[in-house]
């Protein structure tokens, strides 16, 4: 009798051990899922700290001076501390000089500006952020230390991004190219542009702009009929690429409307989006005498999505179908880059290399007889609105300062690209 009471006490301690193990184990996966949660969360705090030191401190590597690097480690730093950690509850802790380091390429050395001299300083153009906290307690997986051999502690969790100065996207080519002689330096943004509408026999522009062929001696007026149909050209050519002057352009005062929604022949929505907007500006009394600085205007009108507004306002002679529903099929149509060129070169040769890019913007359609009669803008002559050299950093052409791709030609922004 007394063995089996014996019996059944072994038993119970064998089970209240089992229970006490068990109760560990259960705790510690609890903490397990618990505090690789804080982890988690406090590593994604983190790295947001290092993605902003890295953007803050890249933004400094313009190449323009040899304090670059003391310019961006202060930046970087100083936009890291501002982060928190730990549920936005405590502070980012490793912030120090070797947090901020800068490198030549992505894939090279990292170095803190410490000892290097200016030329090494100028060649930088990479940052690199590293960011961490310590001493983070943990909440249930600490029971695990009652295990032999097992020792959690307090945990450390680091991040680590790098960013560089990259050219943003721009709004996508037109196929005109601008006469650098008629944008001299100082040229005030708002100024109209004026090309002279050729007569027949003569189907060209000459004046401050003139139709370009972006891959010449290919492509000519059914290339540029699909340019202007189409976005346009958004995979710009390099600066220093030729581009020339097509053949026969009579047809492309169809496709040129079409951004304007007015619509005839076989150019209609479906094939050729139009603006937001196709209120148009002319010299005429009743739409914009003053020639300068209409795009202002244009914005409200795109706003309200304000259809072409009609010949008698505009003196043009413009024939077609007007679209009204430019609010449902329209989108950014009448701002667009255009390469600039030595137009005096075209008198020698039937190409000129690019030396810049405009941004211009679209002002009104073109009259049906284009290639030659009546009078006024849009039969004899047409105008384009400068808005400035498109990489210049408030250049309306530059797509929200998004960072593009290998080709782009817009002001440069910071870019993570780890």
């Amino acid at each position: 009798m007394q063995s089996h009471f014996q019996s059944r006490k072994k038993q119970q301690g064998t089970v209240s051990i089992l229970v006490a193990l068990s109760l560990t184990a259960m705790i510690g996966f609890a903490g397990l899922v618990l505090d690789l949660g804080k982890l988690y969360i406090a590593k994604t705090e983190l790295q947001n700290s290092a993605d902003a030191c890295a953007l803050a401190a890249a933004q400094a590597l313009t190449g323009a001076s040899g304090q670059q690097l003391a310019i961006g480690e202060a930046a970087g730093i100083k936009t890291a501390s501002l982060h928190k950690v730990l549920f936005q509850s405590a502070a980012v802790t490793t912030l120090q000089n070797k947090t901020v380091e800068f490198g030549v390429t992505s894939n090279g050395s990292f170095f803190s500006k410490a000892g290097l001299t200016n030329k090494q300083a100028l060649a930088m153009h990479y940052a690199r952020c590293t960011v961490q906290r310590d001493e983070i307690d943990t909440w249930f997986i600490q029971v695990l230390d009652i295990l032999p051999g097992v020792t959690m502690g307090k945990q450390s969790v680091s991040a680590m991004a790098m960013a560089t100065l990259l050219p943003s996207q721009v709004t996508c080519g037109l196929p005109v190219a601008v006469c650098s002689g008629d944008i001299p330096a100082g040229t005030p943004v708002g100024t109209w542009l004026q090309s002279v509408i050729g007569p027949p026999g003569n189907q060209g522009l000459t004046g401050s702009f003139k139709w370009v062929d972006f891959t010449p001696p290919n492509g000519g007026a059914s290339e540029l009929a699909g340019i202007l149909k189409g976005e346009g050209t958004c995979d710009l050519p390099a600066v220093g690429t030729p581009v020339g002057q097509p053949g026969n352009i009579t047809s492309l005062g169809n496709e040129w409307n079409s951004r304007f929604g007015v619509y005839q022949g076989n150019v209609n929505a479906g094939n050729a989006q139009p603006d937001l907007s196709g209120y148009a500006y002319t010299d005429a009394a009743l739409s914009w005498p003053s020639k300068f600085n209409a795009f202002p205007d244009f914005i409200t009108k795109r706003t309200s999505n304000t259809p072409y507004q009609g010949n008698a306002a505009t003196g043009l002679d413009v024939k077609g179908t007007i679209a009204t529903n430019l609010g449902s099929i329209g989108g950014d149509r009448r701002l667009m880059t255009a390469p600039i060129v030595d137009c005096a070169k075209f008198a020698t040769s039937n190409t000129a290399p690019i030396i810049s890019w405009a941004c211009v913007f679209l002002l009104h359609p073109i009259n049906n007889n284009a290639g030659g009669g009546g009078t006024g803008t849009g039969a004899n002559r047409m105008y384009l609105e400068y808005r400035g050299n498109a990489t210049d950093a408030t250049s309306p052409c530059a797509s929200n300062g998004l960072p593009g791709g290998p080709s782009s030609k817009g002001p440069l922004v910071t870019a993570l690209v780890k």
